[in-house]
């Protein structure tokens, strides 16, 4: 008996000591641990395809731990409760850690790899930097890193999609980063995607198919008459709902005055398309939303080329005619 209480805890130590290696060759882990959070959930994503579509971790007791196949390195984007986001770096057989105190989140550490602790060290050391000074950091890391996986999420962090992208030091910096990597799938996807920049005046709605939160069928080609709004928009940002409410009460005022009015549609860059039917069901909105739950990853939002929310376009006959407009100049156009 005695011997097969030891056979037993011999066992348990193996499997223990196995799992504490982490990662087989195949696989990548992270562990994290938040302070001052007991249970939640966040979304995870990835820009360069190391995961497919969106993604989920469950933290309970402030603990959480995720695993995914892994057969080269890549980039996973964990989406914080705050909405911020955090790189992680993946490489085939590595763990790392990652820790943070909720009530502190830019303080948050990713540890274990190379790739990790230098953004993690990077990111403390611009913490006290303006948008404009870290877009100067980020620029001199590429241009000192050029074939860094570091480089690629900062180039499409600080100059793709951001409230103001820099398109043109975007080009500029992938040209740069191409040369050292010329047979690099993502670099080679940054280059295609940069191609398409977003839609500037005088541009015409590209062609898309895509279906509303009603299940109704919604294609580019029903906003190619007339004037139209493209209101982009989240759950989770509160300028982008209070816009789309007073565009709502506007239209409602011009119908009232028996004036004619604009075509509108909403595109919601959110994870959850159930949390966007609900936001849209308690404003009673009257036009179509387009949510299909994969966020900046959307057909719909490389189409139009948005790459911030909230974003807005206003097209007559199919072209854009103003974009990016303040409120107030976005209601005028109604009048107009």
């Amino acid at each position: 008996m005695q011997m097969r209480i030891w056979s037993l805890l011999a066992s348990s130590l193996l499997i223990l000591l196995l799992a504490s290696c982490g990662a087989d060759s195949h696989h990548f882990s992270l562990e994290g641990r938040f302070l001052k959070m007991n249970q939640g959930q966040f979304f995870v994503y990835s820009p360069d395809g190391a995961i497919s579509g969106i993604d989920t971790i469950m933290v309970q007791g402030g603990r959480f731990a995720y695993e995914i196949p892994c057969e080269s390195e890549g980039t996973i984007v964990i989406v914080l409760p705050n909405y911020s986001e955090i790189p992680v770096f993946v490489e085939p057989g590595k763990s790392v850690d990652l820790k943070a105190d909720a009530s502190h989140i830019k303080d948050i550490e990713v540890t274990g790899t190379d790739a990790n602790d230098r953004m993690t060290k990077w990111r403390k050391n611009t913490s006290s930097q303006s948008p404009d000074g870290l877009m100067k950091q980020a620029e001199q890391f590429i241009r000192e890193n050029p074939s860094s996986i570091i480089s690629r999420w900062m180039l499409r962090k600080y100059f793709i999609v951001t409230a103001k992208p820099d398109l043109k030091k975007a080009k500029e910096l992938v040209k740069l980063m191409s040369e050292k990597n010329e047979k690099e799938a993502s670099i080679v996807r940054l280059s295609v995607g940069l191609e398409n920049v977003p839609l500037q005046v005088g541009d015409v709605l590209p062609a898309f198919t895509a279906k509303d939160l009603q299940g109704k069928d919604v294609q580019a080609s029903q906003y190619r008459v007339g004037k139209t709004i493209i209101l982009v928009w989240a759950t989770w940002d509160y300028d982008g709902i209070s816009i789309s409410r007073r565009v709502f009460r506007k239209i409602e005022e011009l119908k009232s005055q028996g004036k004619q009015v604009p075509k509108v549609l909403g595109i919601s860059i959110d994870a959850s398309a159930v949390d966007a039917k609900r936001t849209v069901g308690n404003d009673s909105t009257a036009w179509s939303t387009i949510c299909d739950g994969l966020m900046w990853e959307s057909p719909v939002v490389k189409a139009i080329g948005t790459t911030k929310v909230p974003d807005n376009f206003v097209l007559e006959n199919g072209k854009v005619k103003a974009c990016h407009l303040g409120n107030d100049e976005l209601l005028k156009q109604l009048d107009m």
